[in-house]
């Protein structure tokens, strides 16, 4: 078995993101810089891209249910008091 630096960046740098470790931005810069370097592939800058998305996605996801059961919680807690 080979050790295959362009597949441990471009995993590295998915993994840190989604758990929070460096933000997408910087993540963007890195997979940048890792192209010009020809230490990754531009098809491995895609999949980064593609994983920073879907994580955003995810972010905007995981808010809006939060907001969403803030409001429950708050609509359920006025009509409780309500009916004293």
């Amino acid at each position: 078995m080979s050790f295959d630096l362009s597949e441990f960046l471009t995993e590295g740098l998915i993994s840190s993101v989604n758990n929070g470790l460096i933000p997408s931005d910087l993540a963007t810069v890195y997979a940048g810089n890792y192209l010009v370097k020809s230490l990754i592939t531009q098809t491995q800058v895609t999949k980064v891209s593609d994983a920073i998305t879907a994580y955003k996605a995810a972010q905007v996801s995981a808010s809006d249910k939060a907001a969403a059961d803030k409001a429950a919680r708050v609509a359920a807690t006025v009509d409780n008091n309500s009916i004293q």
